[in-house]
């Protein structure tokens, strides 16, 4: 989460900057030429003044990156931004200016020019201030506070407690400690949570990350640390107290001043992944309603006209983060009380299926349903297959890194299931060695594949039952 949010702020703060020559040149452009404060001109041609607006903007991309002022651990350090602001766009027009006089084929109005360098100069510093009253006034991504788990030692894990919280910008809750040595007495009445109690940090306390705060003198013990955690389904980070440490530059990123350290890649903090992925599921569910609504509305009525009970089934399933959701399907058994469906895999041959509830789970026609479950937000169209909880309760006693696939969306259809580990008679450890490889190699491309893989040999597998 801590990353994804940095990540998000910086794509919108780069997307802001972007826009910012071009809207401040076409405004400069509509008060030389069309207002009546200033006497008509000769203008140059469309093209000429393209090839301005081109120039300046990708020089202005360049000051940017340079001066970092996409970065929001740069942009938390100002005041106002004034000062860095007119820093950039004094690089900015000396740069261009020079370019354009090696360049006399064309002549711009000085007004024009002068205009649009004091529009961009305004945009700019509106863009911080924006940026910053929204975070301040506790809006869009920063309404709800980010709430974190502190494993460290004494006043070590504490300063770090302190810095999160103190920070202005981004709301961030320290839902409590997980104690090592005399951590317990040195928490101000903050929750201590023993390493042995560590499984239900997310639903007790709804921590959405771990932090591990240790200095560097006790880094020797971070492996067996990182080893209690492996079965957790949220983000573990390690806070580098760096000094004159050892940097990893591609998987430390800054969250305000403080460097945190990834343990494992977590696809669900990239852009990629959380918008453009986001983008793709709503696109593909909509097509895929609107292109099988013909054959939805049959199968609805078989349901229907075949047995008693409703045309839908929902059940209590596990996604990102280990959060809950009712997961829809078409329903092909016999109505049955919840204690016995949420607590039962459903078997080869099982009695329960109606008889066009088997046609219907042989074809996977009975998982269309889903497709609304994308569109809440609650799935993805790619990604492992959700389970009851029944069994994920169960099953993260059992396998020690079970809880890992539940750092991505859980998907209508996932590797594992193309690749013929589905049903309740396959292996579950191979079907988490599936998961775990896509969870670490996700790309769109990796998607693509399993939904052609899906359409082509996923549908009618004969683990489908």
């Amino acid at each position: 989460m801590t990353r994804r949010i940095v990540n998000l702020l910086e794509l919108l703060l780069t997307l802001a900057h972007l826009a910012n020559p071009m809207l401040a040149f076409a405004l400069a452009a509509l008060i030389r030429f069309r207002s009546a404060y200033f006497s008509p001109v000769p203008k140059e041609s469309m093209v000429d003044y393209v090839l301005w607006v081109t120039v300046v903007t990708l020089v202005w991309m360049i000051v940017v990156k340079e001066l970092r002022l996409n970065r929001v651990s740069t942009i938390t350090t100002f005041h106002t931004g004034i000062r860095m602001t007119a820093r950039a766009m004094s690089y900015t027009t000396a740069v261009v200016l020079a370019l354009f006089f090696f360049y006399r084929q064309i002549q711009f109005p000085r007004v024009f020019v002068l205009i649009g360098i004091g529009l961009m100069f305004v945009f700019s510093v509106l863009v911080l201030y924006v940026f910053r009253n929204i975070a301040i006034a506790r809006r869009g991504p920063f309404k709800e506070p980010l709430r974190v788990a502190i494993l460290g030692t004494d006043e070590y894990a504490l300063r770090i407690a302190r810095h999160l919280e103190s920070h202005p910008l981004f709301p961030v809750e320290v839902s409590c400690f997980i104690g090592l040595d005399a951590l317990a007495s040195a928490t101000d009445s903050m929750p201590v949570v023993r390493p042995g109690q560590i499984g239900d940090l997310a639903e007790r306390y709804g921590c959405k990350e771990i932090l591990v705060a240790l200095p560097l003198n006790r880094f020797a013990e971070l492996n067996d640390l990182l080893e209690e955690l492996r079965s957790l389904c949220i983000p573990v980070r390690v806070v580098l107290d760096m000094a004159n440490g050892v940097f990893v530059p591609d998987r430390v990123f800054d969250f305000y001043g403080m460097p945190l350290l990834d343990v494992r890649p977590y696809p669900f903090d990239t852009v990629k992944y959380s918008v453009g992925k986001r983008v793709f599921d709503i696109v593909f569910s909509v097509l895929a309603l609107g292109i099988t609504s013909p054959l939805t509305l049959t199968v609805a009525l078989a349901i229907k006209l075949t047995s008693v009970g409703p045309v839908f089934f929902s059940q209590e399933r596990i996604s990102l983060n280990g959060k809950p959701f009712k997961m829809l399907k078409f329903r092909t058994m016999r109505v049955q009380n919840d204690s016995q469906s949420n607590t039962c895999h459903t078997l080869r041959n099982d009695q329960r299926i109606t008889a066009v509830g088997k046609l219907l789970r042989k074809t996977s026609l009975d998982e269309f349903p889903q497709f609304l479950n994308v569109l809440r937000g609650d799935m993805s169209v790619v990604g492992p297959r959700p389970e009851l909880t029944f069994f994920v309760q169960k099953f993260r006693q059992e396998i020690p890194a079970y809880m890992a696939r539940h750092n991505v969306k859980c998907g209508i259809t996932g590797m594992a299931q193309v690749n013929g580990f589905r049903g309740s008679d396959t292996c579950m450890n191979k079907r988490i060695e599936q998961d775990l490889y896509y969870l670490h190699n996700w790309s769109m491309c990796l998607d693509l594949k399993i939904i052609l893989q899906t359409v082509f040999r996923g549908f009618a597998s004969k683990n489908a039952y």
